[in-house]
């Protein structure tokens, strides 16, 4: 997938006759062109066309070229950290924040939104040429700003790729009495290591909020002969649900066949020993999982499985 491509904007377009189809020289040009900034723009019809996240990274690159003095923050900041996100709303507008006790323009472009909040130096770096947030106040702001949800999925998903729960905690911990702090706090004591995606957290948070009847464990083992299989997760040690993006089965046909192949076999264990086996695809966890769950767990609890702690250490299968 192309990315899209920035143009300067220049103060008097100007576009050859034969584009112009009798127009003015200025109307013409932003036919071809949308305008993102005072001095930045973008080919009109590839940037309206592209898809969401696209469009959020071509405007995090405008921030980092037009904006001097502002930070990067939340979901954007995450995406330069290189921190999966969830963005449900797929959001495309850049939070921006002024250092110390900054106060913003009353206006600035629709791509982004600056926010209010005390921001000291010792929370600001640089990744890749971009003034950020740290990776803990990128947290803690997420949070605040865009929910318990999005919070969770960044955490986890951080905790995936190596961080560790005692290095928020401690930033938590030198910060108490601050804005978003109670909040990130309760969010980082759900969170899990061993999390494989954003969307296994989604599913897992419905479960809890929706359906806090029901217990709900992550990466779950079973023991084989000689191996071992891990599920997403299992509902009222019963019910295990595997959240699958469809780009798992689309490569060529026989590597698709062994997806397949060692996926039946692995399903067929599992319902051997009696436990119920459910699939969703991450587009469905909002719409159809609760009531999903809800109709597959009227049956009594297994006890073949073996649940790991993740609250407090990576998994065993990722230490090194």
């Amino acid at each position: 997938m192309e990315q899209l491509q920035l143009v300067a904007w220049p103060r008097k377009p100007q576009v050859p006759a034969s584009q112009s189809g009798g127009w003015s020289a200025s109307d013409a040009f932003e036919y071809h062109y949308i305008q993102l900034t005072k001095r930045l723009g973008s080919l009109r019809f590839a940037y309206e066309e592209a898809p969401y996240f696209l469009r959020f990274l071509l405007h995090i690159q405008v921030a980092q070229l037009s904006c001097r003095t502002a930070v990067i923050s939340c979901l954007a900041a995450a995406r330069v950290h290189g921190i999966p996100t969830l963005n449900r709303e797929h959001s495309t507008v850049v939070e921006l924040n002024l250092p110390g006790h900054g106060k913003p323009s009353s206006t600035y472009p629709e791509i982004f939104h600056y926010r209010c909040a005390y921001l000291p130096e010792s929370d600001i770096t640089v990744v890749h040429g971009y003034r950020v947030t740290t990776i803990e106040r990128t947290f803690v702001d997420i949070c605040a700003v865009n929910g318990a949800l999005e919070g969770l999925a960044f955490i986890e998903a951080a905790l995936r790729q190596g961080f560790r729960k005692r290095q928020f905690q401690m930033y938590l911990d030198s910060h108490r009495g601050r804005w978003g702090i109670t909040k990130a706090q309760e969010v980082l004591d759900q969170a899990l290591y061993g999390i494989d995606s954003v969307h296994e957290t989604h599913a897992r948070y419905v479960i809890m909020t929706c359906l806090p009847q029901l217990s709900v464990s992550a990466q779950v083992v079973f023991y084989t002969l000689n191996s071992y299989y891990r599920v997403d997760l299992l509902i009222a040690d019963s019910l295990i649900l595997e959240v699958d993006g469809r780009e798992k089965y689309a490569g060529p046909n026989k590597q698709a066949r062994q997806v397949y192949q060692k996926q039946i076999a692995r399903e067929q264990f599992l319902l051997d020993l009696g436990y119920h086996v459910a699939r969703i695809h991450p587009d469905e966890i909002a719409t159809k999982l609760v009531n999903k769950v809800a109709f597959l767990t009227n049956k009594p609890p297994l006890d073949r499985h073996v649940i790991v702690d993740l609250y407090h250490q990576p998994p065993w299968w990722q230490r090194t």
